[in-house]
């Protein structure tokens, strides 16, 4: 791992919240961007699909998909299920379980990349992303108290097999948290990668002396101590907020539960320095054309921006929109406002850029037609980061012939945030 890549992590612990900006960097930002009337499209770059990473091939449990065939040269950095700023201005990205499900993701090492960004504005740019370093997560010191696919290793690498990650933060000593949707459990590593505790299991907030659970939970396969899964398959953590002076994680169930009378997510409060639940949750109710959130960050103390979306791709009409969301009391509904129609964003200077023949929403009003849409960096009080997870190689939103690629675009908003 390279040196200059620990410092920019360890030094990150400076940019907590999920502005992830310093007041200068937001003051430039701003200036950059002019006032808009609307939602619009103010930057744009992309990741190629077929990006590989070193390490071992991949993809030997896998058919492939949109012309992208196994076995694959390395490991491909594929799509992007969490991401933050780091103070360099680059951004630190954490890829998912691999190739879409447990059994299927034995063979991909679970890592965050390190990627420039040098994205397309009005002024120029050539809206290319460099992918700089990695990080390779693991468990050398054996803290997880169930069979991993590395287990018989000195470095216990971790995989695709053994966790799901989707949400990410920083805390105040660099280290990283993440939000795993097989258990779903919190994670613990230092900026190294190496776990630091045992997988920490959500609490049902109806009783405390019982977990929540998925189906692929790693103890209910192994029939050790079954607890009836009450979370959704793909229904664990997704989103995860961390507060703004950096004590509290906030993760989020991506649906609701399965026995669940309404459409509510569980948003629970996570003690940081205590390494415990609170004990205190909140309700996001899913709008009526919604079926998942993608991410969760807080801007402020109690206020914030989920991801909703529905199940569609390459669909005009698909439903993905960036809400604003404030904290109630424990157990209460948070409140929704919507901010962005990801599907309708003003593109004046037309940052897309050409448009392969069947590429759809790139012109004067902008899309993001993706099944799943997993990142946001709030840049500033009126500038936010969104990135697509592009399920390597199976997604086909942008273009119904082609896999999609990773992009960036960054939403100048109308009304500040704060």
């Amino acid at each position: 791992m390279k040196k200059t890549f620990l410092t920019t992590l360890l030094l990150s612990a400076l940019s907590l919240t999920g502005c992830n900006d310093s007041d200068d960097q937001q003051n430039v930002q701003e200036s950059a961007h002019p006032a808009v009337s609307e939602p619009t499209l103010v930057s744009f770059a992309k990741l190629d699909v077929e990006t590989y990473a070193p390490g071992p091939d991949s993809g030997a449990y896998v058919q492939g998909a949109n012309g992208i065939y196994p076995p694959f040269k390395g490991q491909p950095v594929q799509g992007f299920s969490a991401a933050l700023k780091n103070p360099d201005g680059t951004y630190l990205v954490m890829s998912d379980n691999g190739f879409g499900s447990q059994d299927n993701s034995a063979d991909y090492l679970l890592r965050l990349y390190q990627v420039g960004v040098d994205y397309r504005t009005a002024k120029g740019g050539s809206a290319k992303v460099d992918v700089l370093s990695h990080v390779q997560l693991r468990d050398p010191k054996g803290l997880i108290p169930f069979d991993i696919v590395n287990k018989n290793t000195a470095d216990r690498l971790l995989t695709g097999e053994d966790f799901d990650p989707e949400s990410m933060q920083r805390d105040a000593n660099g280290d990283i948290w993440i939000g795993d949707e097989f258990g779903p459990y919190l994670l613990h590593f230092n900026a190294e990668g190496v776990l630091q505790s045992a997988p920490i299991p959500l609490r049902n907030p109806y009783d405390a002396s019982k977990e929540l659970r998925s189906p692929q939970n790693q103890f209910n396969k192994a029939n050790i101590n079954v607890v009836e899964p009450l979370v959704q398959r793909s229904g664990g953590f997704e989103g995860m907020a961390i507060s703004t002076d950096g004590k509290y994680l906030y993760p989020m169930l991506e649906k609701p539960l399965a026995n669940a009378p309404q459409p509510l997510l569980i948003i629970s409060k996570f003690d940081i320095t205590k390494k415990a639940y609170t004990g205190d949750y909140y309700y996001f109710e899913l709008d009526s054309k919604a079926t998942a959130i993608g991410d969760f960050q807080l801007f402020s103390e109690n206020e914030g921006i989920v991801i909703e979306r529905d199940d569609t791709e390459n669909n005009i009409s698909g439903f993905k929109k960036l809400v604003r969301v404030q904290f109630n009391e424990p157990k209460q509904l948070v409140k929704k406002t919507e901010i962005v129609n990801l599907m309708d964003i003003a593109n004046p200077n037309l940052l897309y850029g050409t448009p392969r023949e069947g590429d759809i929403l790139t012109g004067e009003r902008f899309g993001f037609p993706f099944f799943t849409i997993e990142d946001i960096v709030i840049e500033g009080p009126d500038l936010i980061t969104v990135l697509n997870d592009n399920n390597f190689p199976g997604s086909s939103g942008r273009n119904a012939k082609l896999a999609d690629n990773n992009e960036f675009i960054q939403i100048k908003l109308k009304d500040k945030l704060y």
